[in-house]
């Protein structure tokens, strides 16, 4: 039996667990001690614990103890990691990607920049880190200049991706932090520290190619998709193919693609990623050496298996199912693919980390649903590890299609415990300009505001947050009431709900009902009211999902409406709601409230923005300190956050010390501010 060993956590890994079952494989899969409770961990056949994921010489020798045949690597972490791939190759065990002599031409962004320029393939001026590192800080700016790169800039890691270790900077004196930041967490993410400065591009689409090299110089390419959703460098939303590329442009990146593929014997899949200005002009930004995390839909545009093409390619054959990589092919997509990234980060709070406990979880089915998960029910989010959930995959013939599947597969995603941007991606499924096709990389930046709105009526939301509501619901969650009938109908209580104005029309006073679904955490509401809210409610935003936009229009000829609704108790304080895809965190009625905390309340406590670790301590004890000044770095999910002044004052007291883990709402330090 072929003993493979999975070197990566999450949803990846258990992505890849389903290809090895298929093939008989005996799968063990990496893990820390910390992390020896996830999902995959109870479903693979051995578990090797490691001290950490990036840590090779100890992956490669566990694995030889097992007796490993393969170690897939999956992404991020090691993936991409030429001195791992090169152990993983002198100790005998295939490694199931590219070489390590393909990673070192172009696992790394600044050699592959030199590579594509060798073959003619259009790239962007860059300041490469031997430049950073010769030449004075205070030249800087003139070997910008000379080279044609003007703010704002993009620091950018030399190794990785996924955002990490990237950084926008508008003014040449913020340069030197902006690098010392992004190489500090490419070093934590990528175990290498190595950055590098080029030209920013503000309203570009992201464009990439997928390929799959047979390591002598052939290849094939696999269309492209768009990734121009991102925000912070980080993608959000990817489609494939993509809907502003014409035929003419894929075949002509598809050529540039696998002329790289040629130059360097690539071996395996791999993605180019390209830059495309208003113009039309692309320019080659980086090769990422491994599987992509949205392979997904590739692999559902052009019905193939990219794991599984990658074991076949491990086992020395070329996959049956692609075409002659000695001939160019350019293939014609056959659906369209939409990838969404459902991760434990809050939007509405400058998107700070959310790691704890997923209490409820629900994921949408249907034809044309594909979700890709690391987690279950009860599992709980690490903060010491990447934030992503789950991948949620959604196919159809045609665009307009995949998109209203997806919109409805995701108020059908229920997820309580921890928050999620769920409703933030239907606000983006949604909008206008993402039906016609109108987004770039800056859009979601431009657009934050009104892509953070509720996606149901303020109506809806005065009823749930009215206090009648709450205390009744608060008391079904306890469990104080009996049930007074089975199976769909439990729990029914009168309820008054306070006036409330809506629409701009009179308030009003009125009954309604809830009822416990069957299904656990499921609920209904019905009642007077209910038909009232809705009749006044406005159906015409663009944020407000079919479900509720259908429950508005048939509530003026129904006269027994019930909303659907999940909800749980997530703390002694808090219940959270998921209404039409909306999530809402209400204060229970009966909580004792105390002082609450705030990152810096009117008592001059600093407190920790979410768990995670104390990264660095820039303040001490007596120091006065300036309104924005940072006075903490803290580490969460593998970012880095800073904790600021909102005032002028003095510190009295810290609190906290460099590597010290926080739970949440940690006081770290005492500040008196001045008057």
């Amino acid at each position: 039996m072929k003993k493979l060993v999975i070197a990566n956590r999450g949803e990846i890994s258990r992505r890849i667990l389903k290809a090895a079952r298929q093939r008989a494989y005996q799968i063990a899969v990496i893990a820390t001690q910390e992390d020896s409770d996830s999902l995959v961990c109870q479903e693979v056949d051995y578990v090797l614990i490691v001290s950490s994921f990036l840590n090779a010489k100890e992956i490669v020798e566990k694995s030889l103890q097992w007796g490993a045949h393969f170690i897939h690597p999956g992404y991020g972490f090691l993936s991409e990691n030429a001195e791992f791939a090169k152990l993983v190759e002198k100790s005998g065990i295939k490694f199931v990607g590219p070489t390590s002599e393909n990673m070192r031409a172009m696992g790394s962004k600044e050699a592959a920049k030199k590579r594509a320029q060798s073959c003619s393939v259009p790239t962007l001026n860059a300041l490469l880190s031997h430049d950073l590192k010769e030449i004075p800080t205070s030249k800087w700016e003139n070997e910008l200049k000379k080279r044609h790169i003007f703010p704002p800039f993009l620091v950018k890691a030399s190794g990785g991706g996924g955002g990490r270790g990237m950084r926008v900077v508008e003014n040449i004196s913020d340069l030197p932090t902006a690098i010392k930041r992004a190489s500090e967490e490419a070093k934590a993410s990528f175990n290498d520290g190595t950055v590098f400065v080029e030209r920013y591009l503000e309203t570009p689409k992201h464009i990439e190619i997928q390929v799959f090299g047979d390591g002598k110089g052939g290849g094939v390419f696999f269309g492209e998709r768009e990734c121009s959703l991102q925000r912070r460098h980080q993608k959000v939303i990817e489609e494939a193919p993509s809907a502003n590329i014409s035929k003419s442009q894929r075949e002509k990146m598809g050529q540039a693609a696998l002329a790289l593929v040629k130059e360097t014997n690539y071996r395996g899949a791999g993605t180019l990623e390209f830059l495309m200005d208003e113009n039309g002009h692309f320019y080659f930004l980086e090769m990422n050496t491994r599987l992509q995390v949205e392979h997904p839909i590739t692999e559902n545009t052009y019905g193939i298996d990219l794991v599984h093409a990658q074991f076949d390619l491990a086992e020395g054959k070329w996959p049956d199912t692609f075409p002659d990589p000695n001939q160019f092919h350019l293939l014609d997509p056959q659906m369209v693919s939409l990838e969404t990234r459902i991760l434990a980060e809050d939007p509405r709070n400058h998107f700070l980390p959310t790691p704890g406990k997923i209490m409820v979880y629900r994921e949408p089915e249907g034809e044309g649903i594909r979700v890709d998960s690391g987690v279950r029910e009860g599992a709980r989010v690490n903060s010491n590890f990447d934030s992503l959930i789950a991948k949620l995959i959604v196919t159809a013939p045609t665009r307009a299609q995949a998109i209203q599947k997806l919109s409805t597969a995701l108020e059908d995603f229920v997820i309580l415990g921890c928050t999620t941007n769920i409703p933030f991606l239907q606000s983006i499924v949604r909008h206008s300009d993402f039906l016609w096709g109108h987004e770039s990389t800056n859009w979601i930046a431009k657009n934050l505001d009104s892509l953070n709105s509720l996606v149901i009526s303020d109506s809806l939301f005065n009823l749930f947050n009215s206090y009648k509501f709450r205390e009744n619901l608060s008391l079904i969650l306890k469990g104080t009431r009996s049930k007074t009938m089975i199976h769909d109908v439990f729990y029914k209580q009168s309820c008054f709900i306070p006036s409330v104005t809506i629409n701009n029309q009179n308030s009003f006073d009125d009954n309604f009902t809830i009822f416990k679904s069957s299904q656990n955490h499921k609920f209904y509401v019905a009642g007077d009211s209910i038909n009232k809210i809705l009749q006044q409610s406005k159906i015409n935003h663009d944020y407000f999902s079919q479900s509720l936009k259908q429950f508005i229009y048939s509530s003026p000829f129904k006269k027994n409406v019930r909303l659907p609704f999940h909800a749980c108790r997530v703390s002694q304080k808090e219940i959270q709601i998921c209404l039409f895809g909306e999530y809402l965190r209400l204060e229970c009625p009966f909580y004792a409230a105390g002082a609450t905390h705030k990152n810096f309340t009117g008592s001059g406590e600093i407190c920790a923005p979410m768990a995670g670790k104390v990264f660095e301590v820039l303040v001490k004890e007596g120091q006065e300190v300036l309104n924005g000044q940072v006075l903490f770095i803290v580490e969460s999910m593998k970012m880095q956050l800073e904790v600021k002044s909102v005032g002028n004052g003095k510190v009295t007291k810290v609190f906290v010390e460099q590597g010290q883990i926080l739970s949440g709402l940690d006081v770290m330090a005492m500040v008196v501010l001045s008057e």
